[in-house]
């Protein structure tokens, strides 16, 4: 009886360190598991945190939904859509522009474009491609341009009857024109050699009549003519 007795304690501590033996066991798997996964964690947090590496300083560019806007006229102008206004007071004068207000420009002054007073920037690739999009013309593609205009007073009579045969557009005239007069006003001495006076005047069928009678000491300009001319 006290063998049964012994042999049934003996199995029965047996059975119970099997036991602490097995839970022992999953502790240690489930220890491991939890420190598999704080590993991740801290490794995803420190890479959230650690700044993009860029081994070889390579240039990285966004491309830009912006589009520059070039004002090709020598008066002044206003425009005003849902979303911009914009004034204008000298030729050459650069607008960067949403794409949006671009757009929105484009529908309502689309015979600015077509007239040459406005035009898409050709400064860069991206620019140009919007311009080819809109079938519109960027300011490279026309002769006349804010440093051609303001060298009229650096021109010989030749140079400035080239520039007048190669500019086609009505309104780039027209600036030659108004720009010379402004400076005349001015009494810019570039601008009042008698020379080019006289040929504009022949070029624009008499647009510079009163010029020639100033020159002549037949008639001087007041500032508030400026208002008037071309």
């Amino acid at each position: 009886m006290a063998e049964s007795t012994k042999k049934t304690t003996s199995t029965s501590s047996a059975k119970k360190d099997a036991n602490i033996a097995k839970f022992e066991k999953k502790i240690s798997e489930l220890e491991g598991l939890l420190k598999n996964a704080l590993d991740t964690i801290n490794m995803l947090t420190a890479a959230k945190e650690e700044p993009v590496s860029n081994p070889q300083n390579m240039v990285i560019t966004v491309p830009s939904t912006d589009v520059v806007l070039v004002y090709m006229s020598d008066s002044m102008g206003h425009l005003e859509t849902t979303s911009v206004s914009l004034d204008f007071n000298r030729w050459g004068q650069e607008f960067t522009l949403t794409r949006q207000a671009f757009d929105e420009i484009v529908g309502k002054y689309w015979h600015w474009f077509e007239d040459g007073r406005l035009a898409v920037s050709g400064a860069k690739d991206e620019y140009i491609k919007v311009a080819a999009a809109k079938g519109l013309k960027t300011d490279k593609e026309y002769y006349l341009d804010a440093k051609k205009l303001n060298s009229i007073g650096k021109m010989s009579v030749d140079e400035l009857e080239a520039l007048w045969n190669s500019v086609t557009q009505k309104n780039h005239r027209e600036s030659i024109v108004t720009f010379v007069k402004r400076k005349f006003i001015e009494e810019d001495p570039l601008y009042r050699d008698r020379a080019k006076i006289d040929l504009l005047n022949r070029l624009t069928s008499g647009g510079f009549k009163r010029e020639q009678d100033e020159l002549s000491g037949n008639y001087k300009y007041q500032p508030i003519n400026i208002a008037k001319i071309a």
